[in-house]
């Protein structure tokens, strides 16, 4: 969620006019509307990572608890309940980006925006890793040593 948040605040904040990957004509965005969206992404991004680095926090004690032999289930419960709680704050944040952006912009501006996200989000490749175990392969014209 957090990436989507960055993603759409990369977006605008280079310009108010976004292209899609298609090369399709500009999408040009009002200045009311780039403003209004900047504000959004920017609550939404600064309440996201709040709500993530006390998820976060959460998280680590009660990793923590259970890694003690006597387990404190009081602990354990609340620590269980805070973390689903923030969860779905993080969710409902989410949420409200989704339902203010569609207030702000319209059918055609939105689906430029996501074709852009899209875009931005698509899982790259994984660089090709070498393990220790395995030869390197040899380059033509390399001297190996």
């Amino acid at each position: 969620m957090t990436r989507v948040v960055l993603a759409v605040a990369a977006i605008l904040a280079g310009c108010a006019t976004l292209v899609t990957a298609e090369e399709t004509p500009p999408v040009k965005l009002l200045q009311e509307q780039t403003v209004r969206v900047r504000q959004l992404v920017g609550a939404v991004q600064a309440e996201a990572t709040l709500l993530q680095a006390k998820l976060d926090e959460r998280q680590r004690e009660l990793a923590e608890l259970y890694t003690q032999y006597e387990l404190d289930e009081p602990r354990a419960q609340k620590l269980q309940s805070e973390i689903v709680e923030l969860q779905r704050a993080l969710l409902a944040n989410h949420h409200r980006m989704q339902v203010e952006l569609r207030v702000i912009v319209d059918r055609e501006r939105f689906l430029v925006l996501r074709q852009r996200l899209r875009y931005i989000l698509a899982p790259t490749p994984a660089p090709e890793r070498v393990s220790p175990a395995q030869p390197q392969k040899s380059v033509p014209g390399e001297s190996q040593k």
